[in-house]
């Protein structure tokens, strides 16, 4: 099966929280494909980075959460960020943005996700989000 996780269902497989439990186990099948964005990258370091600021971990922790997040990633499929994807999100604000309150990186979450799904069409694809008005975008008809 194949995943795509956002940043906010991603940061559950390496910062114990709710779900932390259920994405741990979907990212470790070995029969799952896991998926990311560029910006889901982008996005998990910066939280990483702000944790060290507003003094929640040490330098030590710090370096240890990047170096793992490095070393994780590195078996992950990651979506670059190019001009089909920003197409995709620029259409999902332009057809869900009025009702949905889509935000713009919201959107490059999903554009990263069809046009991730697009390369490998027919195959079982799940969006992995904690966020209510991602899977609501979803549940329409793209």
């Amino acid at each position: 099966m194949n995943l795509f996780f956002d940043t906010s269902a991603l940061v559950k497989f390496f910062h114990e929280e709710e779900g932390t439990d259920i994405v741990t186990d979907l990212i470790l099948e070995q029969n799952n494909e896991v998926w990311i964005s560029e910006l889901g990258r982008l996005e998990f370091i910066s939280a990483i980075f702000r944790r060290f600021r507003n003094k929640e971990m040490d330098e030590g922790q710090l370096n240890t959460a990047v170096g793992s997040f490095e070393n994780q990633i590195a078996g992950f499929n990651v979506e670059s960020l190019g001009h089909a994807v920003l197409e995709q999100a620029e259409l999902f604000i332009k057809t869900h943005g009025r009702a949905y309150g889509l935000k713009a990186l919201d959107a490059l979450h999903l554009g990263a996700f069809l046009v991730s799904y697009l390369k490998k069409i027919g195959l079982l694809w799940w969006l992995m989000t904690t966020f209510a008005r991602l899977r609501k975008s979803l549940a329409l008809p793209l």
